[in-house]
């Protein structure tokens, strides 16, 4: 005769199943988690490195069209870079230049998009190729809009009557806790970038580029020539630049990717070259720093314009 099974053996085999099922859900969850997690963090770094290489295209454009003594406003501080550029404020043909000749302009430059220049009615720096000295009359604060019988090298500055040389074309960037966003680990920082100068038109303070870098993560070394070598500096002279030994800006960067973790992270460092470092707080580490994935960007950007 034919046995069923017990209800005490169906509800062990019910409990087995719903054990099983339960674990297999818990993995499923714990790798989707992980999963998505590597997306976010991937997704992060890959959107670090476009806005890094902004910031570098940025910095490259320094000293565009400026003449030699407005070169040395240039400035390096603990946390903040300083320089004049008139390709800085990105109009449509910010980053064009020309050859002039008795008033006749040509070129095969490109804009600061990419695209092939074109030479409006609108306000030029004129600078001898020679001396870098700016060619354009003081009473239009050495700025051009005829170019009648002029020759040396034209770069376009603006459409704008308004703006004045060089104070609307100073760029600025620097470290703020404003407005941080709310995946920032507590007590890190936005690099923002003004354009101009306060008091004078086109100013435009405080421009979000980068959030979440690590508190004293920001830096920029200047690159001197002394004889054959390159020295990193975290200071900056009006004679380096004059006598053309500014050949580069080094960033250093140390930037939050993703978000809050359970796993502990090693304190990120800085090279020699970045003057080593971060000074960072031990109790903020020890509570909040150590529980976040730490990017350390460090790239030379050359200073053609400082040539």
């Amino acid at each position: 005769m034919k046995k069923g099974y017990s209800i005490l053996e169906i509800l062990i085999v019910i409990t087995l199943i719903g054990v099983l099922a339960g674990g297999i859900l818990s993995a499923y969850r714990f790798i989707a988690k992980e999963n998505v997690a590597g997306h976010f963090v991937a997704k992060q770094e890959a959107d670090v490195v476009v806005l890094i290489n902004q910031l570098i295209k940025d910095i490259e454009s320094a000293g565009f069209g400026i003449d030699i003594d407005n070169l040395t406003l240039t400035t390096i501080g603990s946390a903040s870079v300083r320089f004049p550029s008139l390709a800085s404020r990105e109009e449509i043909w910010s980053g064009c230049l020309g050859f002039l000749r008795n008033g006749i302009l040509t070129t095969n430059s490109k804009n600061f998009m990419g695209k092939n220049c074109e030479f409006p009615n609108a306000w030029y720096t004129v600078l001898d190729p020679l001396t870098k000295k700016n060619l354009c009359p003081s009473s239009l604060d050495y700025l051009c809009n005829d170019l009648t019988g002029m020759s040396g090298v034209a770069f376009y500055a603006t459409l704008n009557d308004n703006y004045r040389y060089p104070q609307s074309f100073m760029v600025t960037y620097t470290l703020t806790q404003t407005n941080l966003p709310k995946e920032c680990a507590q007590g890190t920082y936005n690099l923002v970038k003004t354009i101009g100068t306060a008091g004078h038109a086109g100013y435009q303070a405080n421009q979000p580029v980068v959030s979440c870098i690590l508190q004293n993560g920001f830096k920029i070394r200047a690159g001197i020539q002394r004889g054959a070598s390159i020295v990193y500096q975290d200071s900056l002279s009006s004679s380096d630049i004059q006598n053309y030994n500014l050949k580069l800006f080094r960033i250093c960067l140390i930037i939050q990717v993703g978000g809050i973790q359970d796993t502990a992270t090693t304190t990120p460092r800085f090279s020699s070259d970045c003057g080593g470092g971060p000074s960072i707080d031990s109790t903020w580490w020890n509570n909040n720093g150590r529980w976040y994935r730490w990017k350390v960007i460090e790239q030379d950007i050359h200073l053609r314009n400082y040539q």
